[in-house]
C-alpha cells in the first residue's frame, strides 16, 4: 500500500501537530518495510501541506428574493454525484478541513441559487469571488455535482475565450463530474474506462462537449436525439465564450422548442468562469457586446435559471448596471476564503510575506526587451536574468525528482511580451541556449571534470545562491540533473499556437517524468490556465490595471512540498504594485465581511467597492474600449484619495506653494492635537466651503484618477461633493500639515502656540521615472502619505479600539499584516480630513544600483518643493454620485492606466 496513504490512516481525524507528526513517522517504518529516510522526509512534507492545513468557510451578501431551500432537502436527498466527488478528492489527498469548508461553501452558494424543484419562472444571478489559482475550479465542480443531485438538468460552464483553457476545464470536469473520457462519450456514446469521480458511482451524466470539441451543431447527437425535456441525467456543456459555439447552442435550444412560444421548462445552471472577462458589456446597453448579448439570450431560453459568475477580479462586474436586464449579481455575492497553505499576493509581496525570499529583481531587461517594443522587435539574445531563471528552473526539476514528489509535472512561466511574434522569438532563443546547455550537462556534469566548463560552473553558482540549503548536496543534484531535464520542452502558448505547442498535461499523466515545459506567452497564460507544477516565473510586463496584474500572477496558488524552491523574477516597480495590490485585496475582503455582518444586499456592494476608484476606474476605463465617456457611480463613504501625479512645471508648483501659504496663514495657530500622530500641525473645525475653495484653486492634474473632471460640466465631482453635500458630519473638517526632515520651505510658515512663526520642513519622497515631456512627476508607488497620517483626528481610545478590531480581523484572516491600514482607520473617523503634503525629491536608498536607476534622480527634478494632498472621509450613509469621466488614450498611457490588448494586437 502507498506509504503516504498509510500515514494518512495513522493520522486519522486528529489535529496534525508536531508531536503527532513525529509519532506517525516513527511508526511508519514498522508498517511500510524498507522505507527510506528520503521517503519519510517527502511524506512529512506531504502531510504538512495537505492534512496540516486549516481553512474557514466564506461569507456572502444576498437579497431576499431567493428563499433558502437547501436545508429542507439536505437530509433526504441522495447525493450520489457529490459523495463520489468527495471520494475522488480524498484520493487526491485533500485534507478533511478543506473538504469540510468546500462542503459548507458549495451549500452556501447552491442555497442562493434557485430551487430546481420550484416551478418557474425565476432567475438567480450571483457572483463568487476567490483568489487567483486558489481552487475556484474545485469549488464550481463541487457546485455542479450538488446541482446535478438536487435537480438541475442543463449545466453550462463558460470558460475563457481560448481553446486551451476550455479543453483544460473540460478535462477537469471529466474527472470531477462526468467520470468518463468525454471524447469517447461524444464519439461512441459510451466510454469503457472509468476515471475520477466515476470510480465511485454508477450514474453517468450526459455531455455535449469533449476535451477536443466545443459545442458544434452536430453535438446534440450524443444524446441520441432524445429531447432535452426527456433526459434522465443532467447534460453538461463546457464552452468557450466565443460567438460560434454560443450561437450553435442557442440554435439547438430553439430547435428543442419546435417553433413553440415560451421557454424550456427545465432548470439551467450557467457557470461563468472568469466572469469579468468578455462577459461584461463593454458597450452601451442598446447595443451590447456580442458575448454579453449571447449569454443573455442563452439565459432567456429557460424559464428557471441560476447564473453564477466566478472571478478573482470582480472590479468590472460591479460596474454592470443593476437596473437593466444584464448580468449584475443582484441576488448574491459570495467570497471564498483560502486555506493556510495558499500562497497569494501578500505571501510574496507584503512586508510580512512568508515567501518574500522567492522574489528576485529583474534589473537588466530594458535594453533587450523594452516595455515599449513593437511586434517586429528583434530578439537575438536573452537578458542575463531570464537565462538565470531558466537555469534555476532546471535545478529545481532535479531537486524535486530527488525528493520523489508525487506530482511529476514541472513548469516555468515566461511572460515578457504582449506580441505573439516576439513571444515566438523569445522561445526560439531559449530553445537554442537550452539545447547547448543540455548537451554540456549530458556530457560533462556527471564527471569529475565538470568544473572545467564555464556553463556548468554557472549552474553550480546558481545552486549555491538559491538551493544550497534545500537539503540535497550539489553532487547529488549534478548526478540527477540530466535525467530530470531531458524532457523539458519550450512551448509558445498564445492565439497562434498549434496543437504541438499546447500544454496537454493529461497526455503525459502516465509518463515517468510527466509534462516538463517552459511556457512562453502573454495574456493567453493569464486567464484561468493552470501551469501544473509551476516553480519558476519570469514576469516582465508593465500593466498597472489591477485585474490584469492579478490574473497574470500564475505563481499564486498551492505549491505542496516545493514552495521553498519557487522563484519569481519581476521588475521592482511591478513588485511595488503587487505590494499595493495586497492591501486592495485585503480591503475588498474586509468590505464583504463588514457588509455580511450588517446584512446588506448585493446592490450595496457595487456602491461600496466603487468607493475605491483607484482600482475600479482603471478597470472601467479599460473595459470600455469602445466608449469615449465612462459613467460610474462613486460613494465617498470611507473614501481616501491622494494626488501622486504632480505638475512637472516650476511655475505651477510655485503657485501651489503660495496657495498653501495663504490658506495656512488664514487658519491661524494650529490646534493642540490629542492625536497619537505627532510632528504635525493640525487645525480643527474648518468649514467645508474653505476646503473646497482651496482645492479648487490648487493646481491638481486631471491625471489623478480621483480628481478627473466631469466631461459634461468641466468640474471635479469630488470637489463638488465636498462643497455641496448635505451629509451630517461632513460640514466641518480637520486639516493636517505634516512636518518632514527635508529642507525648510520659507514660503509656508506655521504659527506656534507662543505666537512665533516658523517655516515647515518638507517630506522627502522618491519619484518614479516617467517619459520625458510627459508633463508630470509620479511619486514612487503612487503613494503620497504614510499609514500614520490616518491617525490624525483620532483620540487615543479610538486608536485602541481600531487596534482591537483589526486584531479581530487578523484572527479571521492570518494573511493580514500587523499594521492597521488607512481604510480600516477611516471607519473610526468622525470628521473628514485634508492632509497637505509638501514634498521634495530624495535619492533612492536602495543598495541595488540597477533598481535605484528605476527612480528619478534628485538632479532630474531639481531642488524644488512640491504640493500633494490627501483626503479622508469617515463612513456615512449617503447615495453614490454619478460621474462621467473622459480621458483619451494618450492621457491613459501617460498615467500608466492603459490596459494592454490581447496577444498580438496593436496597442492602438
Amino acid at each position: 500500500m502507498d506509504p503516504f496513504l498509510v500515514a494518512v490512516g495513522l493520522v486519522g481525524n486528529r489535529e496534525l501537530t508536531d508531536e503527532l507528526l513525529n509519532e506517525v513517522l516513527a511508526m511508519l517504518p514498522l508498517v511500510a518495510k524498507g522505507i527510506s529516510e528520503a521517503e519519510l522526509a517527502s511524506i512529512r512534507k506531504q502531510l504538512e501541506s495537505t492534512i496540516g492545513v486549516s481553512m474557514v468557510a466564506g461569507q456572502g451578501l444576498h437579497d431576499e428574493e431567493i428563499a433558502p431551500w437547501l436545508g429542507e432537502i439536505k437530509a433526504t436527498q441522495k447525493w450520489d454525484y457529490w459523495d463520489a466527488y468527495v471520494k475522488q478528492l480524498k484520493s487526491k489527498n485533500f485534507g478533511q478541513a478543506v473538504l469540510r469548508v468546500l462542503d459548507e461553501d458549495t451549500d452556501g452558494i447552491l442555497n442562493e441559487c434557485g430551487n430546481p424543484a420550484q416551478s418557474g419562472p425565476w432567475q438567480s444571478k450571483g457572483l463568487v469571488m476567490g483568489d487567483v489559482q486558489s481552487g475556484k475550479t474545485a469549488n464550481y465542480c463541487g457546485l455542479i455535482n450538488k446541482a446535478a443531485d438536487s435537480g438541475y438538468m442543463v449545466i453550462v460552464l463558460l470558460t475563457g475565450m481560448l481553446e486551451d483553457l476550455r479543453s483544460q476545464s473540460q478535462e477537469r470536469l471529466d474527472e470531477g463530474f462526468v467520470g468518463r473520457d468525454s471524447r469517447q462519450l461524444m464519439e461512441k456514446g459510451r466510454a469503457e474506462r472509468v476515471i475520477g469521480a466515476g470510480r465511485f458511482r454508477d450514474k453517468i451524466p450526459n455531455v455535449l462537449t469533449s476535451i477536443d470539441s466545443d459545442f458544434l451543431s452536430s453535438n446534440h447527437r450524443a444524446i441520441g436525439g432524445i429531447p432535452l425535456v426527456n433526459i434522465r441525467e443532467p447534460v453538461l456543456l463546457v464552452m468557450k465564450k466565443n460567438k460560434s459555439p454560443l450561437s450553435n447552442l442557442i440554435s439547438f435550444l430553439d430547435s428543442q422548442l419546435r417553433g413553440k412560444a415560451g421557454k424550456l421548462d427545465m432548470p439551467l445552471l450557467l457557470i461563468d468562469d472568469e466572469a469579468d472577462n468578455a462577459s461584461v458589456n463593454a458597450r452601451k446597453d442598446e447595443d451590447p457586446a456580442t458575448i454579453n448579448k449571447l449569454i443573455r439570450q442563452l439565459i432567456g431560453r429557460f424559464s428557471r435559471v441560476s447564473y453564477v459568475g466566478y472571478t478573482a477580479t470582480p472590479f468590472a462586474n460591479v460596474f454592470i448596471n443593476p437596473d437593466i436586464d444584464d448580468l449584475f449579481p443582484s441576488n448574491f455575492v459570495y467570497s471564498l476564503n483560502t486555506p493556510t497553505n495558499y500562497l497569494g499576493v501578500a505571501s510574496f509581496f507584503s512586508e510580512a510575506g512568508t515567501h518574500k525570499y522567492c522574489v528576485q529583481d529583474i534589473d537588466d531587461a530594458e535594453a533587450l526587451l523594452p516595455y515599449a517594443h513593437k511586434k517586429d522587435h528583434s530578439v537575438t539574445t536573452l537578458p542575463a536574468s531570464l537565462w538565470e531563471a531558466v537555469q534555476v528552473f532546471l535545478l529545481s526539476c532535479a531537486i524535486r525528482d530527488i525528493r520523489e514528489e508525487p506530482l511529476r509535472h514541472r513548469s516555468m512561466l515566461v511572460n515578457a511580451s504582449r506580441f505573439t511574434d516576439v513571444q515566438g522569438r523569445i522561445s526560439g532563443v531559449i530553445k537554442d541556449r537550452l539545447y547547448g546547455l543540455s548537451e554540456d550537462i549530458k556530457q560533462y556534469l556527471a564527471s569529475e571534470r565538470w568544473a572545467d566548463h564555464p556553463s556548468l560552473l554557472e549552474l553550480h553558482r546558481l545552486w549555491e545562491s538559491h538551493y544550497a540549503d534545500c537539503g540535497i548536496g550539489w553532487d547529488t543534484v549534478r548526478a540527477n540533473l540530466y535525467e530530470a531535464i531531458s524532457t523539458v520542452t519550450v512551448v509558445t502558448v498564445n492565439q497562434k499556437s498549434d496543437d504541438s505547442e499546447r500544454l496537454n498535461y493529461a497526455q503525459y499523466a502516465g509518463s515517468r517524468f510527466g509534462r516538463r515545459v517552459i511556457a512562453v506567452g502573454g495574456l493567453t497564460l493569464s486567464r484561468g490556465l493552470t501551469l501544473e507544477g509551476l516553480c519558476v516565473s519570469y514576469f516582465y510586463r508593465n500593466s498597472k490595471a489591477y485585474d490584469t496584474l492579478l490574473q497574470m500572477g500564475r505563481w499564486f496558488g498551492y505549491r505542496p512540498g516545493y514552495d521553498d524552491l519557487c522563484r519569481l523574477w519581476v521588475d521592482p516597480l511591478a513588485s511595488d504594485w503587487y505590494a499595493h495590490l495586497s492591501e486592495v485585496v485585503d480591503e475588498l475582503r474586509y468590505d464583504i465581511r463588514r457588509m455580511h455582518a450588517n446584512r446588506l444586499p448585493p446592490s450595496q456592494f457595487g456602491m461600496r467597492v466603487r468607493s475605491h476608484p483607484d482600482a475600479l476606474i482603471i478597470t472601467a476605463l479599460t473595459k470600455m474600449r469602445n466608449a469615449d465617456d465612462v459613467q460610474v457611480a462613486i460613494s465617498y463613504s470611507g473614501f481616501g484619495a491622494e494626488t501622486p501625479l504632480l505638475p512637472d512645471d516650476e511655475a505651477r508648483n510655485d503657485a501651489n506653494l503660495s496657495r498653501v501659504a495663504e490658506f495656512v496663514a488664514g487658519l491661524g495657530a494650529p490646534t493642540r492635537s490629542q492625536s497619537s500622530a505627532s510632528n504635525r500641525a493640525t487645525w480643527k473645525d474648518i468649514g467645508k466651503d474653505r476646503i473646497a475653495s482651496f482645492l479648487e484653486n490648487l493646481e491638481i492634474l486631471d491625471l489623478n484618477a480621483h480628481f478627473i473632471r466631469d466631461h459634461a460640466t468641466g468640474t471635479r465631482p469630488l470637489l463638488d461633493f465636498i462643497a455641496r453635500n448635505g451629509v451630517n458630519g461632513l460640514d466641518r473638517w480637520e486639516v493636517c500639515l505634516p512636518q518632514g526632515i527635508g529642507r525648510e520651505v520659507p514660503q509656508i510658515e506655521v504659527t506656534a502656540p507662543d505666537g512665533t512663526r516658523a517655516p515647515i520642513r518638507a517630506r522627502r519622497r522618491q519619484f518614479e521615472k516617467v517619459r520625458r515631456g510627459s508633463g508630470f512627476l509620479r511619486l514612487n508607488k503612487q503613494r503620497v502619505g504614510d499609514a500614520s497620517d490616518e491617525l490624525v483626528g483620532l483620540e487615543k481610545s479610538e486608536h485602541l479600539a481600531a487596534a482591537s478590531d483589526w486584531e479581530t480581523e487578523r484572527q479571521k484572516d492570518d494573511r493580514l499584516g500587523t499594521s492597521i491600514p488607512g481604510y480600516f482607520l477611516r471607519k473610526f473617523r468622525r470628521n473628514p480630513l485634508l492632509t497637505i503634503h509638501v514634498v521634495e525629491p530624495a535619492e533612492s536608498t536602495d543598495e541595488n544600483a540597477e533598481r535605484a536607476e528605476k527612480m528619478m534622480r534628485v538632479a532630474d527634478i531639481g531642488p524644488k518643493s512640491l504640493v500633494a494632498i490627501g483626503i479622508s472621509f469617515p463612513e456615512f450613509d449617503g447615495k453614490a454620485e454619478s460621474v462621467v469621466y473622459s480621458l483619451n488614450k494618450v492621457a491613459l498611457r501617460a498615467a500608466g492606466l492603459l490596459m494592454e490588448e490581447e496577444d498580438g494586437q496593436d496597442e492602438d
